[in-house]
């Protein structure tokens, strides 16, 4: 399994023992002087150990300050910076990998220059300001922190490169690359891509010159041609060298386009490279931002490389959303020959080796989420929703490593993402565990989250499969009580319970068509509420029942495909409350042919979202014919309508049709069942929703350090 992504292969003269490499993505770990120290080292040393073939940098500034995305950026403009570079290359050798580094120059992006008061430097003057069309979907909060991050406090000036500036430009990479072998790196990628400097002079939308550096494609791939050879004249004929480049600008007006990536790359191959890296773009700021560079389509470029392999006869590496299986079947159709995995190994560092021992259902899955790259927006440090280790190795990867000297008898009440999180992590530290779970089934909210997003089907099953092959006593159907809790005599209860949910004050809200958030997840996933299969009509009841008898209801994936024939919800749902699970509900039920309205008192939808999948994730809701109504109010609730008013003042009565109404708002932290456990006279501590709503990345993370916490 997996032969293809795990056979070797060449780049130039750099042999890798299999065919992963781990794609550059922003960390901001570097403190604001660009140089690498412990947390960087930590983080790299990780993805080395794991297995991956090659590891390639976050993106380094060539020139920092200058050019630099962030003071965060690691810097490779002098010897000041060889110290941290040649320790960040002789840790992930000794932990049997080998590393390049990707230089770059952020261009029109170079959030630095603007904070420090120089001018960007970009090909052209641009002609028209590139404003994103509709809806920003960005609090007041968030673009502050973005203004704040991109130095608007000054207004960004614009230098156009003069030939002088691009010798400069040039000579600056070679300087730079140079640098990276002297500190033992194995290769050099050079970023021509996501709209920076290169990609700049490839784009007619950002390059008007008309001179040799404007005009033609050839004349527009000549600068980072020029910075090829440059390099290959310090480095050597036999150091591995190549860049990466945009296969596509999607959405920009008179932008690149894939006959111009196919012609670059050619010319590329001409000025030397060993390889070309594959990648796409568009508008940064909003839904764009999930066309190119972050994919949200799987496989989303490896047409577009597959055609750039058809062009060249060096290597063809390809990002972009690729799955193990899909690259396996990439390499073996001959469309690519490297498959670059960025979120995949934020998410699960050991990855190649899981799948190299044939373990592919051990690997912690990447959900797609988008809280990494959000980060760089608000210039933080990268965080991982799935894995609270990702950029905290140097506090706790070691710590994982080993076993605690102070055994301690835990009691997990919750089997949730919290909980299992939680159980799994404290037995591998060496700790005895009893995982009790009130219902007859494993996951808690993230089996109901995983019907309308598939992702989250894939993480329930790693952390169910993970907890069954440890040794943890899981107690399901086994409501915890104080009278347990001293049978059981733990020496610390970890209660994971999750929310309780309050029942808004809205006339009409206990009508049988009305169902909240519990209800809806308890007909849906066979928990066998009563009082909600009470609401249903005599076929609606027949078809809940036949599904939990058959254990229709227990796998997400079969349900996800039953319920496109039968729902317990009319034709027009009415959602109230448009946060990340009432946005995920409608495109659930959009899917399956509902009218959809879904009401909020916020301006801005899915806030509980990391904001690009948020404009991911409203784009399509408005695409598919959702009617969203943020600022507003429910006044009444009646047998076929939902009436509302906007919040402000003067306001006018609405009405909406709805057969059926679903209350996805009202959670909130779980005091009272917390309370009596503390009863039993044992410490407790509480994690996950049970203490306030922090969804799946808040549970994970508590639960990890809850683990972690027991010593």
């Amino acid at each position: 399994m997996h032969r293809n992504l795990l056979s070797p292969v060449k780049i130039g003269s750099l042999e890798l023992p299999n065919r992963i490499a781990m794609a550059p993505m922003g960390l901001d770990l570097v403190e604001a002087d660009g140089k690498v120290r412990e947390p960087t080292l930590a983080y790299y040393e990780e993805r080395a150990r794991g297995g991956a073939g090659l590891l390639i940098t976050e993106n380094t500034s060539a020139c920092y300050p200058r050019g630099a995305n962030s003071a965060h950026e690691i810097g490779v403009s002098s010897d000041d910076f060889l110290p941290g570079l040649t320790a960040l290359a002789d840790t992930v050798h000794k932990a049997g990998s080998r590393i390049a580094i990707q230089l770059a120059h952020h261009g029109k992006v170079g959030r630095l220059d603007t904070l420090q008061g120089r001018e960007l430097l970009m090909p052209s003057k641009p002609r028209k300001p590139r404003m994103p069309s509709g809806p920003l979907d960005l609090t007041l909060e968030e673009m502050g922190l973005m203004a704040k991050a991109a130095g608007s406090e000054g207004k960004p000036r614009v230098h156009e490169a003069t030939k002088q500036d691009l010798e400069a430009l040039a000579s600056d990479f070679a300087d730079a690359a140079l640098r990276a072998k002297r500190a033992g790196f194995d290769a050099i990628e050079i970023h021509g891509a996501h709209g920076y400097i290169f990609s700049e002079f490839h784009s007619p939308a950002w390059n008007f010159r008309e001179d040799e550096y404007g005009g033609s494609v050839e004349n527009r791939a000549r600068l980072l041609c020029e910075v090829v050879r440059a390099c290959r004249a310090v480095v050597g004929a036999d150091f591995p060298l190549w860049a990466r480049i945009d296969a596509i600008e999607f959405g920009v007006d008179n932008g690149i386009v894939p006959e111009d990536a196919g012609r670059i790359a050619e010319l590329l191959e001409e000025a030397g490279v060993d390889a070309v890296h594959v990648s796409a773009y568009s508008d940064p700021i909003g839904a764009g931002f999930t066309l190119g560079p972050i994919v949200h389509k799987p496989s989303g470029f490896v047409d577009y490389a597959a055609s750039i392999k058809q062009r060249v006869n060096v290597p063809v590496i390809v990002s972009g959303r690729i799955e193990p299986e899909a690259g396996d079947r990439v390499i073996r159709d001959g469309k690519a020959d490297v498959i670059s995995m960025g979120r995949k190994l934020l998410a699960d560092p050991e990855l190649p080796r899981k799948l190299s021992e044939d373990r592919p259902e051990d690997v912690r899955p990447c959900i797609y989420c988008y809280i990494c790259v959000a980060q760089p927006f608000f210039d933080r440090k990268v965080r991982c929703a799935v894995n609270a280790m990702a950029a905290n190795e140097v506090d706790h990867a070691a710590l994982m490593r080993e076993q605690t000297k102070a055994p301690k008898r835990v009691l997990v009440v919750g089997g949730g993402p919290a909980g299992l999180e939680a159980a799994s992590v404290a037995v591998q530290r060496g700790h005895d565990v009893v995982l009790c779970e009130k219902g007859a089934l494993l996951g808690g909210t993230l089996r109901f989250a995983a019907l309308p997003y598939e992702p989250n089907e894939h993480l329930l099953d790693f952390l169910e499969t993970r907890v069954s092959k440890l040794p943890v006593d899981v107690r399901l159907e086994c409501e915890v009580t104080p009278d347990l809790i001293r049978e059981i005599a733990p020496d610390v209860v970890l209660a994971a319970v999750g929310p309780r949910r309050e029942t808004p004050e809205i006339p009409g809200v206990d009508l049988d068509h009305v169902f909240d958030g519990d209800a809806l997840r308890d007909l849906l996933t066979g928990s066998g509420d009563s009082n909600a299969e009470a609401k249903l009509s005599l076929t609606g009841r027949l078809a809940v029942r036949a599904g939990r008898m058959t254990g229709l209801t227990e796998d997400p994936a079969v349900l996800r495909k039953a319920s496109k024939a039968y729902m317990p919800l009319g034709k027009r749902v009415a959602i109230v409350g448009g946060g990340l699970v009432g946005c995920e509900l409608a495109e659930f039920l959009l899917e399956r042919g509902r009218e959809v309205h879904v009401f909020d008192r916020e301006g801005v939808f899915g806030q509980q979202m990391a904001h690009p999948r948020r404009w991911r994730v409203l784009h399509d809701l408005r695409e598919d014919g959702a009617h969203l109504h943020p600022e507003t109010e429910i006044i009444e609730i009646t047998p076929d309508a939902v009436h509302f008013s906007g919040l402000a003042e003067g306001a006018e009565r609405q009405t909406v049709g709805a057969d059926s109404v679903v209350i996805a708002e009202g959670l909130t932290g779980n005091p009272e069942t917390v309370a009596s456990f503390e009863s039993a006279g044992v410490p407790v501590v509480v994690i996950g929703d049970a203490s306030g709503v922090g969804y799946l990345d808040g549970a994970i993370e508590e639960g990890f350090r809850a683990a972690i916490d027991l010593g």
